[in-house]
């Protein structure tokens, strides 16, 4: 079995359709087994005209490329391409692993009234809790969504690391969970690009996303997961529109703010960096400080390089369970215990 493709006949018969969009249909491939994944896999199946022209195999290479545990790693938070399916040279689909149940949600579809299984999608953060609450979300706490952006944050650092980019963040490509590990789950990852090559998928910007660049790059993610910070920590209508920093004042402290102000700044070359935003959540999810990189972009108060900062959510305790019955105040922002 080739490392990087293997043919239809290969994957062997399929199981029943699980999903569908505008460019491909998933089915599960109960018959397939790779040696260097764990769990069930699918076929992400293009449907004919949107096969990828070039460069699948090459996101293949580079989880193959990466030592063992930082493949474990990658397979953690990402529902990355394992295998191109080729059929005479011609790209069929690709091979994923399937995503684990805790990303789905079973909630009352709006306007029909009818209860489904769906993907537990970011954008679910986005809106007004008592909406959510309405169609049977499970709302999280402000613990638990620091805990989503940590995750979030460091996974968006290692895509960076590996010399790649994200392109089109937007609501609808990352999954979370919420529960004893908050944690996110990246989806459509064959539209990443490596860096100094062509996007496998065309890389757009989904509307009320756009950054103010044109060409999509590292930067433009960093002002996208700034834009995701707003929005998931923002309060009030129109949480998944908003583009001003001050909706989140309430819940960030004077480091955070002055980090989401700059995320969002017009110049890319001042936008904190994802490892940057995951030190922060970090700190104040578990009071460790994570020290800066000497290339830190990170701001302190004041815009100075970040140093040391007050409580921005209720400490936690030992494993991972928000503490109850923290108190902030709302002149200081400091969390307290009545």
């Amino acid at each position: 079995m080739a490392a990087d493709a293997i043919t239809l006949t290969e994957v062997g018969v399929l199981g029943p359709q699980i999903g569908e969009g505008g460019q491909a249909r998933v089915f599960r491939a109960p018959a397939l087994v790779l040696p260097d994944a764990a769990r069930e896999l699918v076929l992400k199946a293009y449907r004919p005209g949107h096969q990828p022209p070039h460069g699948l195999r090459k996101l293949v290479a580079v989880r193959n490329g990466l030592l063992p545990a930082d493949r474990d790693r990658l397979d953690g938070f990402a529902a990355w391409p394992l295998r191109v399916v080729e059929e005479g040279g011609q790209v069929l689909g690709v091979v994923l692993p399937l995503i684990h149940a805790t990303f789905f949600v079973d909630r009352v579809l709006p306007g029909t009234g009818q209860r489904a299984t769906t993907p537990r999608e970011i954008q679910n953060l986005l809106i007004p809790p008592e909406r959510a609450l309405r169609i049977g979300m499970t709302v999280p706490d402000l613990a638990e969504r620091f805990a989503v952006c940590r995750d979030f944050a460091a996974a968006v650092h290692f895509v960076h690391r590996q010399g790649l980019v994200l392109g089109d963040i937007n609501a609808c490509n990352a999954l979370f969970r919420i529960g004893r590990r908050p944690t996110v789950m990246l989806v459509d990852c064959d539209s990443i690009r490596i860096r100094g090559n062509a996007a496998v998928v065309a890389q757009l910007n989904a509307p009320d996303w756009e950054p103010p660049e044109r060409q999509l790059t590292q930067e433009s993610d960093r002002f996208k997961f700034g834009l995701f910070v707003l929005r998931c920590l923002s309060t009030g209508d129109q949480m998944s529109t908003t583009r001003d920093p001050s909706r989140a004042d309430a819940v960030l402290d004077q480091e955070g703010r002055a980090l989401l102000r700059a995320a969002l700044e017009t110049a890319p070359g001042r936008r904190p960096t994802a490892r940057d935003w995951g030190a922060y959540f970090h700190f104040h999810l578990t009071g460790q400080r994570i020290p800066p990189t000497a290339t830190s972009t990170r701001p302190g108060p004041g815009g100075s390089p970040a140093t040391s900062g007050g409580a921005g959510v209720p400490p936690r305790q030992s494993g991972g369970v928000a503490t109850r019955g923290w108190v902030r105040d709302p002149a200081t922002g400091q969390w307290t215990q009545p």
